[in-house]
């Protein structure tokens, strides 16, 4: 049995999700599920809130944090242009 349920959340963000969920191959109700789904198994949210989470639980420092970023950038575009990387549909080959 399903629930049909109303929340009050910022239109922006709301866009900003929709193209998010297009984008994962995802509806909106199955990512909301999702969400309740982790929050019910672990008891609480599936996150950390915080404004920079990993920074935080990781001891790294901004300059660390956008020093990966870029490394992480340089790499995926490396791979890109070399052909190995396979565009995510949703699902795990």
């Amino acid at each position: 049995m399903t629930e049909q349920v109303r929340y009050r959340i910022d239109r922006d963000l709301v866009k900003k999700a929709y193209r998010l969920c297009r984008e994962l191959n995802l509806s909106p109700t199955q990512a909301v599920a999702m969400f309740f789904g982790q929050m019910v198994r672990l008891g609480g949210l599936p996150f950390r809130p915080s404004a920079f989470p990993a920074l935080e639980e990781y001891g790294a420092t901004s300059a660390q944090a956008e020093a990966a970023l870029a490394t992480a950038t340089d790499y995926l575009e490396r791979e890109r242009e070399a052909g190995r990387l396979v565009e995510f549909k949703g699902k795990l080959p």
